[in-house]
């Protein structure tokens, strides 16, 4: 276009229309493209606007409010839009975004739109008398300008003329201007720091009214026009936050105490983001106040941090508590300890965060540890060390000792000097305990397992020498008859020799049978026993390596089979022998699993069984299983299972072994069930059913 006139922006029929009818009113028009809109807005090429509603979505919005923002003062580019009636309200919230828009309703009628276009133009050459005003304006005041300067050199020349007589008015003069040369150069200095400083500069009357925001603010939200107008910069805040800020700022308004406050704002993206806003009252001599000054700075990226932050620390404080450590940190710079709140949880003191200087963890070691662990520490401070740990002794609130599992790393800074340490102490004291429960347990079945050992042994041996010996007393008197017939007994010496073996041998076979009885006896003793803990601390030595060799077990018990009257060690000896038994048969095996379950059996007694996926039992081996000397394995000794059945029927019961479905042995062992044990759970049920 060569001149300012009509540009359509509408499809062919709209536009060739249109052009047809601005054309009989020789109107200048010319049909454009979306693309080539913006750039025409910005050189001044458009006089009027036609845009038809579907050519809306066919242009950069934004860029085109720009463009029309950066116009000259006296434009306003009018804008004819072609729309049904029906759509006005569709399209309302952008053409305020527009600004200077009229309406033009469809069907499209020759006389609207000549009586539109007129009512533009006529606008439009408003517009240029306002330029040709401003015009006139500017040369006005370059006119004034130029006078002002030559009254100026004229002073100026007058002056000096009269400077010895007006000495003291020119030093005012000076005085003066520099003043004045302060007040710009610090007029420059706010307005470039309000410039690229990332704060949003504004000032409020005593009212607390706007009355001027920094140009970024509209940068920052996108929005057009007079910000201040019937207070457009509250369309940025968030509908929710909007009468609790107003709130608080009607009440420092009434204070005129400094306010602080957060809230959200739509950026020119459309998202929220937190903001800050901070002001304090200007006031006179008198203090009153005559005006507000503020700022508003973005805080999303220093609020994320900080939620991230005590995230972060709500992490660690839970996966410190769920691990029994307590925190602690030592500041080498002054040597004071700073424990929080969980170091005096399992130590008996009130839980509350303090700092104490290192001698008094000294102090708290048990004395036998002192010295050893505070020479420790010491020595990984002042050497190169990263990393302490070491186990000790400390002094719980009641005076008892904790053992704990201490370590800590040593922070240094880049020439190696140690700074400070963090660490965490762990309560391993129930740990302790359940070892040396553990090894006690472990020492009593040895013992039990040796004595039943020997007492197999002792048994066997007794019955296989019962036998020969026997046998040697008979053939003793069989000999003393012959001798005597034979010899008429001329050889008394070897009949008192006979006679004398065979009453050794008698004394010999009353000793094995006194022994044999006495095995027999053996040394049982019997109480009530919770049968599912029983298995479960046999299974801690039975599975002690379980996990190496890829074995998993499960335990099923009954409820109703759960006590029994038994001697606790010696029938743990039998299912550590059953356990170790199916280990040792599934070795080799894809598959290795093992099901300890209980169960109630006929005759108030209860059945206990071990069942493995190992090779299984073959008839002649199973036959003489539990017989002593009598072993699978090439270096056994053949007598565990023997042990085992001499165990189980000393408590009255029996022990077999059978195959198991699918492959694999089962072996199980009765147990007297505890008169005592269904008193209790009959106890336990009338409790649990009348709580009273």
């Amino acid at each position: 276009m060569t001149k300012p006139g009509f540009a359509i922006l509408a499809p062919p029929s709209d536009g060739k229309l249109i052009e047809q009818i601005l054309c009989d009113y020789n109107h200048p028009c010319a049909l454009i493209e979306p693309d080539e809109l913006v750039g025409l807005v910005r050189r001044g090429e458009i006089g009027v606007l036609v845009v038809a509603e579907v050519m809306l979505e066919r242009f950069d919005h934004v860029a085109l409010r720009h463009a029309i923002e950066e116009q000259p003062t006296w434009s306003d580019l009018p804008i004819l839009l072609l729309v049904e009636r029906c759509d006005v309200p569709r399209y309302a919230p952008l053409l305020d975004k527009l600004g200077q828009v009229r309406i033009v309703e469809r069907p499209i009628e020759a006389s609207i739109v000549e009586r539109s276009a007129l009512t533009a133009l006529r606008s439009r050459d408003k517009q240029r008398g306002s330029q040709i005003l401003l015009k006139q304006l500017g040369e006005a005041q370059e006119s004034y300008r130029q006078l002002s300067e030559t009254l100026e050199h004229r002073i100026a020349e007058r002056t000096r003329q009269l400077e010895a007589a007006y000495d003291r008015l020119v030093r005012e003069g000076e005085e003066r201007f520099a003043a004045e040369e302060r007040l710009r150069e610090s007029e420059e200095l706010y307005r470039c720091t309000i410039e690229l400083s990332e704060q949003l500069a504004w000032t409020a009357d005593p009212n607390g009214t706007i009355l001027s925001i920094g140009p970024r603010f509209a940068v920052l939200t996108g929005l057009g026009g007079d910000l201040l107008a019937h207070d457009r910069w509250m369309q940025a805040m968030h509908p929710d936050d909007v009468e609790p800020v107003m709130a608080h700022w009607r009440s420092r308004l009434a204070s005129g105490e400094a306010s602080s406050i957060e809230f959200r704002m739509r950026v020119a993206d459309g998202s929220y983001r937190m903001f800050r806003a901070r002001a304090a009252p200007r006031r006179d001599e008198s203090g009153r106040i005559i005006r507000w000054y503020g700022t508003t700075e973005d805080i999303e990226e220093q609020t994320r941090a900080d939620e991230e932050r005590r995230a972060a620390e709500e992490r660690y404080r839970l996966a410190a508590h769920a691990a029994n450590d307590a925190i602690w940190e030592l500041d080498l710079s002054c040597n004071q300890v700073h424990r929080a709140p969980s170091v005096d949880g399992f130590l008996g003191h009130p839980q509350v965060e303090a700092t104490l200087p290192l001698s008094w963890w000294e102090e708290q070691l048990h004395p036998d540890d002192r010295k050893r662990v505070a020479s420790g520490l010491a020595a990984a401070i002042e050497g190169r060390a990263s990393h302490w740990s070491d186990s000790y002794r400390i002094r719980r609130a009641d005076g008892d000792y904790a053992d704990v599992q201490d370590q800590g790393f040593i922070v240094r800074d880049k020439d190696g000097r140690p700074l400070r340490a963090v660490g965490a102490m762990t309560d391993i004291t129930e740990r302790r305990r359940a070892e040396a429960a553990l090894s006690k347990l472990q020492a009593d079945l040895i013992h039990v397992s040796r004595l039943s050992a020997m007492g197999a042994m002792a048994s066997t041996l007794a019955h296989e020498i019962n036998q020969p010996l026997t046998a040697i007393t008979n053939y003793v008197r069989g000999s003393r008859r012959m001798v005597d017939t034979l010899q008429g007994g001329s050889l008394p010496e070897l009949s008192q020799a006979l006679e004398a073996a065979e009453t050794a041998a008698l004394r010999a076979g009353q000793i094995v049978r006194r022994l044999r009885e006495l095995v027999a006896r053996g040394n049982v003793t019997m109480r009530t026993e919770d049968l599912p803990r029983l298995i479960d601390e046999a299974s801690v030595l039975g599975f002690v390596d379980s996990q190496l060799l890829g074995i998993s077990h499960q335990v099923r018990t009954d409820p109703a089979a759960r006590w029994v009257y038994a001697d606790r060690i010696q029938v743990q000896q039998v299912l550590i022998n059953l356990i170790r038994n199916s280990v040792q048969a599934m070795m080799g095996e894809p598959r290795r699993e093992i099901r300890i379950s209980t169960s109630l059996s006929s005759g108030d007694m209860v059945e206990v069984s071990v069942a493995d996926t190992g090779v299984g039992l073959s008839r002649d081996i199973r036959e003489a299983l539990f017989s002593p000397f009598q072993s699978t394995k090439a270096e056994g000794m053949g007598i565990g299972l023997s042990i085992s059945r001499t165990i189980v029927e000393a408590h009255g019961g029996r022990i077999w072994a059978e195959d198991r479905d699918g492959g694999g042995a089962i072996f199980r062992f009765t147990l007297p069930l505890a008169e005592e044990g269904r008193e209790r759970e009959s106890e336990a049920a009338q409790m649990s059913a009348d709580p009273l």
